[in-house]
């Protein structure tokens, strides 16, 4: 059951920081790009700040989602575990254990 739930852990977490790295490079382009603008004239000072929180606001969003997906790792993680313990009783206690109206 440990193994089980932790090669989900697992996979959550790599799903997670990949999401989270692309999001991250593609927030500090974004600001980086801001700035030049401003630098260059392009755009106004306060054009560039709400420019910067509407970056941040969207940063906001991205974190959201990374704490949805740890949350489906810690569900599938439990799945994953229950599943190794229902195969198991089924496997010891065959026809009887599916009789049951329930499931783990």
């Amino acid at each position: 059951m440990v193994q089980a739930s932790a090669n989900s852990l697992i996979k959550g977490g790599k799903q997670a920081k990949e999401y989270a790295t692309h999001e991250y490079t593609q927030f500090i382009s974004d600001i980086e790009h801001v700035q030049t603008m401003a630098e260059q004239k392009l755009v106004t000072k306060d054009v560039a700040q709400y420019l910067v929180e509407q970056h941040k606001l969207s940063m906001r969003a991205v974190l959201l989602t990374i704490e949805g997906l740890g949350e489906i790792s810690v569900q599938n993680a439990i799945n994953a575990g229950m599943k190794v313990l229902n195969d198991a009783l089924i496997a010891s206690l065959g026809t009887a254990f599916q009789a049951l109206k329930f499931t783990l």
